[in-house]
């Protein structure tokens, strides 16, 4: 037990001092706070020029004798400022434009029921044109209803929204609003990639550490004075370790951030957006596909005689995180599709289908059960079958291959024996 903890506590604290590990945990606290503060970055180097309200130029051809562009004109609330142009027509509009007199300018005609608005402008912000017409509506509507002669309780009734009330067919069962439908999305997309980034970079981590002990050669004393299975769990959980104190930085990064910018965004999350029981699936899964990934990549990287060796060697687990993570990309809008359901039961999938089906669907505890015991056993199978061929591969040196190299590292595992 005390080798345990030595390889525990020394792969941890030399992962997490090493310069790599500050640097990079470093950059990412700093990008981070930096994002959650961009608009008051952005504003410090934002001159009074940019600052201005967008001008147009408003041309009013339709039958109320400029009671369009007189109401836009005297629109107080809103992004651009209204000017009603009455020395011409559109062309004249457009060559004070062209002259910089104005920044857009609109043309608008025909009777209130069939009005046309026409919008000249330039530049890549599409949301511009957007929110004039949202202005124009606006006014449309406000000189339609002036005219009808229609009194408070009368626009009342035409403008008050209806109460729509969504509920389950049975007594017992959920309906998926819009909102908790986006909610849902957002929060397992969020999820399903960590879940990916997590077990893909920590499991690349275990591969490299094991394959640079061992190409160094201090593998051959380690193996002296520790068992070698001691020494794999002692690996995983020791970069575990390390992984969860660049998370714990990261989130102290995001509360940092959020509390310099003023902003709520921590609050909203925790007290409108988070679902705490799929944070606690999530921990459970990333925890679960850690031990499939990671023993997995200790055994791979206990194959390779050299750390330039071991991207190619963990390149199928890779790819299997990769397939879970785009077949998980896709069930994000089809979550009861049957190979979604039948795949959530392999393994080196489940970790991310089955959050999937958890938090865009309804999963029976029944079967949420029996999927995670399948996971347990698969984590114990595969971590005793990995310890063996990491106890006979980290003893053997030579070009890598896979079929091979397991081969001769179960051989070598039971002569040890």
């Amino acid at each position: 037990m005390n080798n345990f903890w030595t390889t525990f506590t020394h792969t941890a604290s030399r992962r997490i001092k090493s310069k790599s590990f500050i640097f990079a945990t470093g950059i990412m606290v700093v990008l981070i706070i930096g994002l959650l503060n961009l608009n008051s970055i952005l504003e410090n180097f934002t001159s009074d020029d940019d600052e201005l309200v967008s001008s147009i130029a408003v041309v009013d051809n339709t039958d109320s004798d400029g009671e369009y562009a007189e109401m836009l004109a005297s629109m107080e609330e809103g992004a651009f400022e209204y000017i009603h142009f009455t020395y011409g027509d559109v062309n004249d509009a457009l060559e004070e434009a062209y002259d910089n007199n104005y920044d857009y300018v609109l043309a608008i005609s025909g009777e209130s029921a069939n009005m046309e608005a026409e919008f000249f402008g330039e530049g890549t912000d599409f949301t511009v044109a957007q929110e004039v017409n949202q202005d124009v509506q606006r006014v449309k509507e406000t000189l339609v209803t002036t005219e009808l002669d229609l009194n408070d309780e009368e626009l009342a009734m035409i403008f008050n929204p209806v109460t729509f009330i969504e509920n389950s067919l049975s007594q017992n069962g959920e309906m998926q609003t819009e909102e908790s439908h986006m909610q849902a999305y957002w929060m397992v997309y969020g999820l399903v990639f960590a879940i990916y980034l997590i077990v893909i970079t920590f499991g690349s981590m275990i591969a490299t550490e094991v394959a640079t002990e061992k190409s160094s050669r201090v593998m051959e004393l380690i193996v002296s004075s520790i068992n070698p299975v001691t020494q794999m769990l002692g690996k995983i959980l020791g970069i575990g370790l390390a992984g969860m104190v660049n998370l714990a930085a990261l989130a102290l990064a995001v509360f940092i951030g959020s509390t310099m910018s003023g902003d709520d965004f921590i609050t909203t999350i925790f007290t409108e957006v988070i679902d705490y029981s799929l944070i606690i699936y999530a921990l459970v899964f990333i925890i679960l596909g850690y031990f499939v990934y990671g023993g997995i990549a200790a055994m791979l990287g206990a194959l390779v005689s050299r750390a330039e060796e071991v991207n190619q060697a963990i390149q199928p687990l890779i790819f299997l995180a990769m397939i879970a993570f785009f077949i998980s990309m896709f069930g994000l809008n089809a979550p009861e599709t049957t190979f979604i359901q039948v795949l959530s039961y392999v393994p080196f999938f489940t970790p991310q289908l089955l959050f999937l089906r958890i938090g865009m669907g309804t999963v029976p505890v029944w079967e949420v059960t029996l999927i995670i015991g399948i996971l347990i056993i698969s984590a114990i199978l595969i971590n005793i079958l990995a310890a063996r061929i990491y106890k006979g591969g980290v003893l053997m040196y030579g070009k890598f291959s896979f079929k091979t190299g397991i081969q001769q590292a179960l051989k070598l595992s039971k002569k040890e024996n």
